[in-house]
């Protein structure tokens, strides 16, 4: 929380953006999948070079190839980011992109040519700005400071533990609320009980 609010920054803020864009990269990844249905004529004729028609899937293999090449290029290049807090389980991650990079040959090459020009492309842009605001004079002219190292001897958190420990804290915190909310309960039974008492003590003086 300390850190957060030295460099005025939101735990939930920074999710706004992958959670914004991933519909948008679901949207745009269908519409294209299925846009040679909808305009055949107009991609029929729509690509260039080796993928003049961007309705079937590229014959050589290199549009999928370059996908996933970009793709890798940008784990390699953000690795550092993703070990910085977490070493073994940023290199997990790390791995596991890899894998996904490779696999991602055989899995997609049979998407149609117009779904490549969008990857490829995009995944070019992320690549170039990754590369970019690695430099540490775009970093000083935009105020980016470089992620904390791990306290030697301290066990490193990850974004999950943080969403975890976040969790627990709350659900201790509505125990607590339920817990002050029962003895309160109890204890305006208890008055209750004496009140009756006493009314019952003064009947019975009365008679």
């Amino acid at each position: 929380k300390a850190l957060f609010k030295k460099y005025d920054c939101s735990f939930f803020g920074s999710l706004i953006a992958p959670l914004a864009s991933a519909p948008m990269f679901m949207s745009f990844f269908f519409g294209l999948k299925n846009a040679p249905e909808l305009f055949p004529e107009l991609l029929s004729t729509g690509g260039m070079l080796w993928f003049p028609d961007l309705t079937v899937a590229d014959p050589y293999v290199i549009m999928p190839v370059l996908s996933a090449t970009t793709f890798l290029l940008m784990t390699e290049v953000g690795k550092e980011q993703m070990m910085a807090s977490d070493p073994v389980r940023g290199q997990t991650m790390v791995n596991v992109f890899r894998a996904l990079a490779v696999a991602m040959v055989p899995m997609t090459m049979s998407f149609n040519s117009a779904v490549f020009v969008y990857w490829t492309t995009n995944n070019s842009f992320s690549l170039v700005q990754a590369v970019l605001l690695k430099q540490p004079a775009l970093k000083k002219a935009f105020g980016i400071w470089d992620p904390p190292k791990p306290i030697p001897g301290q066990e490193p958190k990850n974004i999950f533990d943080e969403v975890k420990n976040m969790m627990n804290k709350k659900e201790k915190e509505t125990n607590a609320l339920a817990a002050e909310r029962i003895k309160a309960h109890n204890e305006i039974v208890e008055q209750q009980k004496k009140v009756k008492m006493s009314l019952m003590e003064k009947k019975l003086k009365l008679k």
